[in-house]
């Protein structure tokens, strides 16, 4: 017999995302469908919005059943936000899906496939279509990715999309970065124990309603202390050769 198709966790960080939700909500359900994943549960970690964004859930809920939620009565940032929904998630693997609705999930199914196949931890995306970001954006992708790939001598090709990850591994790792370089330092960590990575391409597009979040320069201003703190975390950990949880 063949394995069973595996389960997943879809994790919604949402931050005043109220409108957008319903998007992403028909997205997930028609694309589990396509891939022939019929385990799979959405969770909307709401990070302390105020537009009713809870309501909003409490509507989809209703219609799909198999939405949980959970809210920031603070902002924690999108990294705390997936972490915790990780935590409580109960499926095999775990994904973000950003409430903006922004990145297309077509590129579901064939991660589904990888995973299925077996030779594969973790599935990274990258941006098929870049263009459609401002030149502002791209440019600091850009400069983010190269520098971070000279820094650790690792050679990924964005680290800010959609990252598969089991869900037992993520939820067991400690990282410092709670914004957007959250996945970097995962990502890092997992790369350091010799996991193995499939890659695949994934669209963008652009917003229906609201304004990104993105490169504030406050945000700037955290994912440059990030990279300094991942730095400092890998040479400590490179002189005492611990991984994530502190074993040889």
């Amino acid at each position: 017999m063949s394995a069973p198709t595996p389960s997943f966790s879809f994790i919604v960080p949402a931050l005043n995302e109220a409108k957008n939700l319903p998007a992403v909500m028909e997205e997930i359900a028609s694309i589990a469908r396509k891939s022939g994943v019929h385990d799979y549960e959405v969770i909307v970690i709401d990070d302390g919005s105020t537009d009713g964004t809870a309501s909003a859930v409490a509507g989809l809920s209703s219609r799909y059943g198999n939405i949980k939620y959970a809210r920031n009565e603070t902002r924690q940032g999108v990294g705390k936000s997936f972490l915790a929904g990780a935590a409580i998630a109960q499926k095999k693997y775990c994904l973000i899906v950003p409430g903006d609705n922004e990145f297309d999930l077509d590129f579901f199914p064939g991660a589904v496939s990888m995973l299925f196949a077996g030779g594969s931890d973790f599935v990274v995306t990258h941006v098929l279509n870049p263009w459609l970001r401002p030149f502002h954006r791209r440019a600091i992708s850009f400069l983010y990715i190269n520098i971070f790939n000279l820094l650790f001598q690792t050679d990924f090709r964005y680290t800010n999309g959609i990252v598969i990850y089991p869900t037992d591994w993520i939820s067991s790792v400690r990282l410092a970065s709670s914004g957007y370089t959250f996945q970097s330092e995962a990502l890092l960590m997992a790369w350091r124990e010799g996991k193995r990575f499939a890659c695949a391409g994934m669209n963008i597009r652009p917003r229906a309603h609201g304004k990104s979040k993105m490169f504030s320069f406050g945000v700037i201003a955290e994912i440059l202390a990030s990279l300094v703190r991942m730095k400092l975390a890998h040479h400590r950990r490179s002189l005492t050769g611990t991984d994530h949880t502190g074993s040889k």
